[in-house]
């Protein structure tokens, strides 16, 4: 009886280190698939951040990709514009509305600006028109041809008072590209 005593003591106690080593093999595998769920959830975050970050990446390049085409593209769209209202310009030089146009600017340069030393500048093919736009000025006035001057109108200088007036084609035709760019419907937003 001893002995089935011992047996029996020795069968519980081998029964219970094998229920404790059931029980810490099972909370050693749960932890390791704990530790391996939250590594692979870690990845898994970590590659959604990648490609949401190369995502934006790409969508921010394509972007401004577009932008600088649309860009480019009102720039030629501007440059037209303003290249056919130039011809157009010029082709009006060529009438004697021009000529009247010229006239009304010297007479009303030449009231603002009627000192001695004024240089009164010219576009080269107007450079004709020089004696009778002269008048307006008075008698101490150079008239010299400009060659910065490509569509028509006068530019008027006199150093010693420090007065510089431009009234000619190509300025005005220049200070309409805000207003063109602003009302023409060629934003970029």
């Amino acid at each position: 009886m001893i002995q089935q005593s011992v047996m029996a003591e020795a069968g519980a106690q081998a029964q219970k280190l094998q229920d404790q080593a059931r029980e810490f093999k099972e909370t050693a595998m749960k932890k390791a698939e704990e530790e391996v769920l939250q590594e692979l959830y870690s990845r898994i975050q970590d590659e959604i951040t990648e490609i949401h970050t190369s995502a934006t990446r790409s969508v921010s390049q394509k972007e401004t990709k577009e932008r600088q085409d649309l860009l480019l593209r009102r720039e030629e769209i501007t440059r037209a514009v303003f290249e056919q209202v130039k011809r157009r310009l010029l082709d009006f030089t060529r009438t004697p509305a021009y000529h009247e146009l010229m006239n009304e600017i010297a007479k009303e340069l030449g009231a603002r600006c009627p000192m001695e030393g004024t240089i009164v500048m010219l576009r080269r093919d107007d450079y004709h028109l020089s004696a009778k736009l002269g008048e307006h000025f008075g008698k101490n006035v150079r008239i010299l041809a400009d060659e910065a001057i490509k569509i028509g109108g006068i530019k008027v200088m006199n150093q010693s008072s420090g007065i510089f007036l431009d009234e000619t084609l190509d300025s005005r035709l220049e200070d309409q590209k805000p207003w063109f760019y602003s009302h023409s419907g060629l934003t970029i937003t």
